[in-house]
């Protein structure tokens, strides 16, 4: 089964020469980025942390999540360079599978907040903080797995689409992205069935008959879908179900 490791602890963060203890979330701005000024160290700054022990199931895969880093990432294992991730506000995976030795791991991410004219946003009136200021996830996972994009993205897409809103009827594609299985079974409001995967995509279609719509503060309701691999992997999405048209004369509803 899968297991997800949380590496916030025990990184050694290093600035102009002087290294310190720290603990994610982290950022190298926190005192000199709040005053509103623009005299914040910007510039290149590294984290290093020791992986844990690695017990990689049979063809299975490691792989780093990084939910935000800001602005530039540089992602190396052992010395070797991994991967660079631009933008500071999404998340992002890098597979380390293939660079693992026996023994102890060395991950050293350099993070750069300098200004550029490559990395977006631009201009702002808010500071540019420098560091890693959201989770760092490790994910070991067997052979059969949901897959972990390397955007972050989550693995099972929901796309509901109101057909007949006086009836409350919703037509609701689910799709499911995965590495090494065959098929997927989905679950939905008691509903279940099973869909072949082709291309690293499962893709099954649910009707809900009087659905409960989502409304906002009235009723924020969400359904739950269930994506399960045939070697109990699963994976959950919540929805809503919801209809919006613009009218160019009558403006949104």
């Amino acid at each position: 089964m899968s297991k997800t490791i949380l590496l916030n602890q025990n990184w050694i963060f290093s600035k102009d020469g002087h290294d310190e203890t720290v603990t994610l979330p982290h950022t190298w701005n926190a005192m000199d980025g709040q005053d509103g000024g623009n005299d914040y160290y910007r510039g290149t700054c590294s984290y290093t942390t020791v992986l844990p022990d690695i017990s990689l199931p049979e063809n299975g895969r490691a792989v780093l999540q990084f939910d935000a880093v800001a602005m530039t990432a540089e992602v190396y294992l052992n010395e070797q360079k991994l991967a660079e991730h631009k933008g500071g506000y999404s998340a992002f995976c890098v597979d380390i599978t293939d660079a693992l030795r026996n023994g102890s791991n060395l991950l050293r991410v350099n993070v750069d907040n300098s200004d550029n004219d490559t990395v977006y946003p631009q201009k702002a009136d808010f500071t540019f903080y420098g560091g890693i200021y959201r989770d760092v996830t490790l994910h070991v996972v067997p052979a059969a797995h949901f897959a972990l994009a390397e955007n972050g993205a989550v693995p099972v897409k929901v796309t509901p689409a109101v057909t007949d809103l006086d009836e409350r009827r919703c037509e609701v594609t689910v799709e499911a992205f995965v590495v090494g299985a065959q098929s997927v079974n989905f679950t939905l409001d008691g509903q279940q069935t099973s869909a072949a995967v082709k291309d690293g995509t499962a893709r099954a279609v649910f009707t809900l008959e009087h659905a409960r719509l989502w409304d906002g503060l009235n009723d924020p309701y969400l359904y739950t879908v269930t994506a399960r691999l045939d070697n109990g992997e699963t994976a959950n999405t919540r929805f809503g179900c919801r209809k919006f048209e613009i009218d160019p004369q009558k403006a949104l509803f």
